[in-house]
């Protein structure tokens, strides 16, 4: 076995010494005000805890410290001066950089960036097209045009992130869709996409059936490709088109309806009704609503589907998905529709 930083070699350094129980302490305080010596790390030292520091009359041998991952510093050796974005998306082997960053720069070496955070490809987020089809309009900036594979929680999806919107923040409605108990179920995906929710209903929930409606070519092939990557591609039937025209042709055949469209799924509610077993399902609708109707909508949502498809229907359960704009936020509410009233 080898310990890098041991040996001979060891570099040496001032420290602060500290007793076990405050060292945490004292660690963070140092850390705050910059004396802290990251490179190395802290050791058993007279009873008590040597933190290595940059300033101090006695000095210590210290093993140097395993390096964290630190993507932003990486960014920053690539790009020395300049405003760095805070945050930023990875999707398989491409950087997406927030809208407006790096405005009025032309002196960015993009392949250096492309190295320093590890991907083949770099480009920069712009707005989604506000019709129907959700395009994305990102913006190439480094490397080649076309597909990506994207894992995320044990599901495979594969698009072009220049034609296709991705969002990584509903990672967490992704997840809990695959979670949901739904083995041997039929489900209706109103709006399928590249398969953000058809997929893990497949891979992870156990779903027999995925009648998937869309509309954007590019988004049908991305679901094609990633049903195929998840091999689960004889579970699911395509309906290619205007789900206004495609949804009528599922009537009475789910057991549960995602109506995953932002801001609002509300013109495909009564045809996600229609859709449902006589027996009754589960409907999970996705809105944009102000923060101030959280307290409402549910129920107002709630009423309207009882009254149009005449079953009992319940809220089982409201998911706030994530901060949309200031003021409002992405939810989507699960509703649990019963037999038909006759």
């Amino acid at each position: 076995m080898t310990l890098i930083g041991f040996g001979p070699n060891m570099p040496s350094s001032p420290f602060v010494w500290s007793s076990r129980k405050l060292a945490s302490v004292i660690y963070t305080e140092l850390k705050e005000s910059g004396d802290l010596n990251s490179d190395l790390a802290p050791k058993t030292f007279e009873s008590g805890i040597a933190i290595p520091t940059y300033t101090g009359e006695r000095n210590e041998d210290f093993a140097t410290s395993p390096k964290k991952p630190d993507p932003r510093r990486d960014l920053r050796m690539a790009i020395p001066i300049g405003a760095l974005p805070h945050k930023w998306q990875k999707i398989g082997d491409l950087i997406l950089f927030p809208k407006g960053s790096f405005s009025d720069r032309n002196d960015i070496d993009w392949q250096a960036v492309a190295t320093a955070l590890k991907v083949e490809r770099i480009g920069l987020q712009a707005t989604i097209a506000e019709d129907s089809s959700r395009r994305s309009k990102a913006i190439l900036l480094y490397g080649d045009e076309g597909e990506v594979k994207h894992y995320e929680n044990g599901v495979c999806y594969v698009f072009d992130p220049f034609q296709v919107m991705f969002s990584s923040g509903n990672i967490t409605e992704r997840i809990r869709m695959g979670k949901v108990q739904a083995k041997d179920e039929i489900i209706v995906d109103a709006y399928a996409g590249i398969g953000y929710y058809t997929l893990p209903f497949l891979t992870m929930a156990g779903a027999a059936q995925v009648h998937a409606c869309e509309m954007t070519p590019a988004s049908i092939e991305g679901l094609i490709r990633g049903l195929s990557a998840n091999s689960v591609e004889a579970k699911c039937t395509i309906h290619q088109g205007d789900n206004q025209t495609t949804m009528p042709k599922l009537r009475d055949i789910a057991d549960r309806v995602i109506l995953g469209l932002l801001p609002s799924s509300e013109k495909t509610w009564p045809l996600a009704s229609d859709c449902l077993k006589p027996e009754g399902g589960v409907i999970h609708v996705h809105m944009n609503i102000h923060n101030h109707e959280l307290e409402t909508w549910p129920e107002q949502t709630k009423e309207y589907f009882a009254d149009y498809s005449k079953r009992n229907t319940e809220i089982m359960h409201l998911e706030i998905v994530k901060s949309y704009s200031p003021g409002i936020s992405h939810v989507v509410l699960d509703l649990k529709l019963g037999p038909l009233v006759k």
